[in-house]
């Protein structure tokens, strides 16, 4: 419980190091869900990170979102899975048979979120994707390139920390 309490606060500050929640869209980010989508050929994709108890988007393809409860999304799920957290059957899963985006719009069926891990080792967030209708597991391949895009997003949204903490432009 301690060591729980612990991990969060370090979460927290970490997020907010970063100073992303609440800035505006970026090109980076978008082009990186968007990559997330096709290359899994599916309608939706995001960038969240996850702030105390709420789940904050940088980024979304195929959903207008900016932030929901932590307990009512997949990616609290996803932070600390050492490889990709990936869900083919969530009206099964009892984690994730109430979350109000399986129960109603958009009615989630499939989920796959690589964890967004911090050069100092703390988990911030995750890249994910997700799907309307049920499908297969993902490839290795497949698993792979998201675990790298979210390598890249983590780099990314660090060298925006450092620029901005240097006073430059975002």
């Amino acid at each position: 419980m301690l060591k729980s309490l612990l991990q969060e606060r370090k979460r927290s500050r970490a997020v907010r190091g970063l100073n992303v929640v609440g800035s505006a869209p970026e090109p980076t980010f978008d082009r990186f869900v968007a990559a997330a989508a096709q290359a899994f050929d599916a309608p939706l994709a995001m960038l969240s990170l996850i702030h105390g108890d709420q789940q904050w988007f940088k980024a979304s393809h195929g959903l207008v979102i900016d932030c929901i409860p932590r307990a009512s999304g997949f990616c609290g799920f996803a932070l600390d899975c050492p490889d990709v957290l990936e869900v083919v059957d969530p009206l099964s899963d009892p984690r994730f048979s109430r979350l109000p985006g399986v129960t109603g719009e958009p009615y989630v069926r499939y989920y796959i979120g690589a964890s967004l891990q911090r050069t100092d080792g703390i988990h911030v967030g995750a890249l994910c994707v997700a799907d309307t209708k049920v499908r297969k597991a993902a490839s290795a391949d497949q698993k792979a390139y998201l675990s790298s895009l979210a390598r890249q997003v983590s780099k990314a949204l660090e060298g925006r920390m450092e620029l901005l903490s240097r006073g430059g432009a975002r």
